[in-house]
């Protein structure tokens, strides 16, 4: 019997003796990158030459990543006992990590005593200094980059349900800019152009890269990974940013696209941690794996959202607006509030397909975002098949908020 993973638990569902249940996974159970091959990358790329510029800033992402900056860091120590450094997570718009998810971040790896840690806060330009204009507005930057004589970026690169991928520049836009600029950013993402994997003709991802020509670093080294399954290091590309993540994005498509042959009735999307803790990460593993739901089908997300909501403003600006027809309207609008493309891409998709989750949230937080909440995987599929003469076609996607699918 099939059974996906829901928080600390799992939940069990029984497919008929005529459905056809595709059952696949990232093609991440793979070895570590050898540490040889890392310490190659590392001098081929100049990173002696770096370390003499002075301590630097090291930017990492917060724990809504599953980047193993532990596993890097402690890499980076082995091969140069004398580095040491100062940290700022870049937080983007998610808020400041506690305790707990600082010791999350930085696992494995023991901080120097004397190391700074500072976290990024998009509302508080004081923090910030300018560093030019696009389109007529200001990009402002964590002005900490600047006070340093060297930064280090540490981006794992994976997919990313509007931008096309994660890490390279997201590292400092969004995640070290202000929250204006990020607003426009993601504004952008209410065009359905706008989707996982897709960096060319993705007009949020040609944004992305328009705002980085805005920021001028003079010592900056980059280091790009492809994270595996229990936060091992599948690939590692450093050097140049633009390069480095260049280079990541096969390996990363890769390990975590498919191309399938069919499309299917139901596509249950099983979401792994850290996308499982609330709401407004689980919704990437539905971007991420629409596109091979049949048409009038469904999708049918399954996460715990331990933590409820996460990062409100879209629930309270659903709240807000109260219907699909209003919610449309606004994201048509030249300056769209941030967070309507959530609700927007929800939107846009339930024209074609059914979307669902099964979650901890109460019911009604669901349906305010327009996804209907479903209490047991066995009752949909019955619900499902009483509408069909033959068998269902079932996709089950293992850790779906970083796998997508596409057809052939």
């Amino acid at each position: 019997m099939p059974r996906v993973a829901y928080g600390d638990q799992h939940l069990e569902f029984t497919p008929g003796p005529d459905d056809h249940l595709l059952d696949i996974m990232p093609a991440d159970d793979r070895p570590d990158v050898d540490p040889r091959e890392i310490a190659q990358s590392l001098r081929s790329a100049g990173f002696d030459t770096f370390l003499t510029h002075g301590r630097p800033l090291v930017v990492v992402n917060d724990a809504f990543r599953p980047t193993p900056n532990g596993k890097v860091l402690s890499q980076i120590k082995n091969f140069y006992p004398d580095f040491n450094a100062d940290f700022i997570i870049a937080c983007g718009n998610h808020p400041a990590p506690g305790d707990a998810e600082i010791r999350k971040i930085f696992d494995g790896f023991p901080l120097p005593a004397d190391a700074k840690i500072y976290s990024h806060n998009s509302r508080d330009l004081d923090s910030m200094t300018e560093v030019g204009k696009l389109d007529g507005h200001p990009l402002y930057i964590n002005k900490r980059v600047f006070e340093y004589p060297a930064v280090i970026v540490i981006g794992s690169v994976e997919p990313h349900y509007f931008a096309g991928l994660t890490g390279g520049r997201k590292s400092l836009v969004p995640g070290l800019a202000d929250i204006e600029s990020t607003r426009r950013n993601h504004a952008l993402a209410v065009s359905m152009d706008a989707q996982p994997l897709r960096i060319a003709g993705n007009p949020l991802a040609e944004h992305l890269d328009r705002l980085l020509g805005l920021i001028r670093l003079p010592h900056l080294f980059s280091i790009q990974i492809i994270a595996g399954r229990d936060q091992k290091i599948l690939a590692w590309f450093c050097g140049d940013l633009h390069d480095s993540f260049a280079r990541a994005h096969d390996a990363a498509c890769d390990v975590y696209s498919r191309a399938l042959d069919r499309k299917f009735d139901l596509v249950i999307a099983e979401v792994h941690y850290p996308l499982d803790r609330n709401l407004y990460q689980m919704q990437k593993s539905i971007e991420n794996n629409a596109s091979v739901v049949k048409d009038g089908g469904t999708i049918l997300a399954i996460s715990k959202c331990r933590e409820g909501i996460g990062n409100d403003e879209f629930y309270k600006l659903a709240k807000e607006l109260g219907n699909k027809e209003t919610v449309l309207a606004k994201s048509r609008q030249p300056s769209p509030p941030l967070g309507i493309h959530k609700l927007s891409r929800i939107v846009e998709m339930s024209r074609r397909i059914n979307v669902k989750a099964l979650t901890g949230l109460a019911p009604e937080i669901l349906r305010q975002v327009f996804i209907e909440p479903v209490l047991s995987i066995d009752d949909e599929i019955r619900a499902i098949r009483k509408d069909l003469k033959t068998g269902l076609a079932i996709l089950l996607v293992r850790d779906a908020g970083l796998l997508v699918t596409t057809l052939k």
